[in-house]
């Protein structure tokens, strides 16, 4: 079966069909791989192992095959907001240096690094663009300004540091770098329960409110809480007066499985999980910024910042919290798809690139 037919599978036939819709009419580019001198040349973007940010590194890649500017996917060799932080410090960039910028005959060059036949060494051989999570990268660059943001050391809990003002920060302290535009879509945790008990206990009068329907009424609920939260009990009781009657602490798998033969009332776990789509589950969303909101991000060096087409972009515009979980639903599941394929077959449906030729 191709990856064509296993993501239609996965998202049905009227996916499918406006698959042939979109690239029929808007006659979208086609996205080829690099080789030759093209791969000597290419931009390379590192991401991590996890399949959802190895599929958006894939997005970003595909799309801009697609516009001529030759680009691949290589593993970091550190964690991903390690290495947009690497990215912002570019060799011989180091405040102070006055010959910083100067090549080894005392010439200086426009991109700040002594040239090859200078110094005999390549200019860089780092990274391009890296994929990375805004509020690590944050920490990352500026720990303090991040405490500020999110009012830590003061007389109680502060909601977490609002994307926007994320981004402000790391655009402050990104040198040799940039911040393009992050995704649409807010990764954070949200509170996810059954029709039942949503009807229940009335959470559906006002969705607005997201999790904070659960004040008031917590204390007749059992909670579970994804494995990968820290100290998820406190922060819920702090923020939302939740004290549930009892609590689970277990993968979100397991969570959803609890939730689903009503062996726990309320989930807490990560967002655009296709669980609440599969279940038809009612989602509470952390309207209290209890725990941390950030979004994806390309960091791009300042060297290729110029070259790199508007469609990056347009594609951190389309990439929203339905097209986290429609990536995240391709990439599950025993039709899943490889985050290449995965990447591959969203980019066709959105009419971002054309229908490869081997789908046939």
């Amino acid at each position: 079966m191709t990856s064509a037919a296993r993501a239609s599978a996965r998202l049905g036939t009227a996916a499918a069909l406006s698959v042939m819709l979109l690239t029929g009419c808007s006659d979208p580019p086609p996205a080829e791989e690099p080789t030759g001198e093209d791969l000597e040349r290419a931009w390379r973007i590192a991401v991590g192992d996890d399949p959802l940010d190895r599929t958006i590194a894939e997005i970003y890649s595909l799309v801009l095959n697609s516009r001529e500017a030759p680009t691949v996917v290589v593993d970091t060799e550190t964690a991903t907001h390690e290495a947009a932080a690497a990215l912002a410090q570019e060799p011989g960039a180091d405040e102070g240096d006055d010959d910083a910028d100067e090549g080894t005959d005392g010439e200086t060059h426009e991109d700040g690094n002594a040239s090859d036949e200078d110094s005999g060494e390549p200019e860089d051989d780092r990274y391009e663009i890296v994929l990375t999570r805004t509020l690590a990268l944050a920490q990352t660059l500026d720990a303090e300004g991040l405490e500020t943001l999110t009012g830590e050391g003061g007389t109680g809990p502060a909601p977490a540091a609002e994307p926007a003002d994320l981004n402000e920060l790391i655009t402050e302290n990104l040198h040799d770098a940039e911040l393009f535009t992050p995704t649409e879509a807010t990764l954070t945790v949200s509170a996810v329960t059954t029709a039942v008990v949503a009807q229940s206990q009335e959470f559906e009068e006002d969705p607005a409110e997201g999790a904070q329907e659960l004040t008031g009424v917590c204390d007749e609920l059992t909670v579970g809480f994804s494995e990968d939260l820290i100290d998820p009990a406190e922060t819920v009781e702090a923020f939302y007066d939740c004290t549930p009657e009892e609590t689970i602490t277990a993968g979100e798998s397991e969570l959803v499985a609890l939730l689903v033969e009503a062996e726990i009332d309320v989930a807490f776990i990560t967002s655009a999980h296709p669980a609440v789509h599969d279940h038809a589950l009612v989602e509470l969303e952390d309207t209290a910024r209890a725990f941390p909101h950030d979004q994806y991000a390309p960091v791009v060096s300042s060297r290729i910042a110029e070259e790199v087409p508007d469609v990056v972009d347009e594609i951190s515009a389309e990439l929203d919290t339905e097209a986290l979980l429609t990536l995240r639903r391709l990439l599950t599941g025993q039709d899943s798809l490889t985050p290449e394929e995965a990447a591959e077959y969203w980019l066709v449906e959105e009419g971002f690139i054309a229908e490869p030729e081997h789908w046939g």
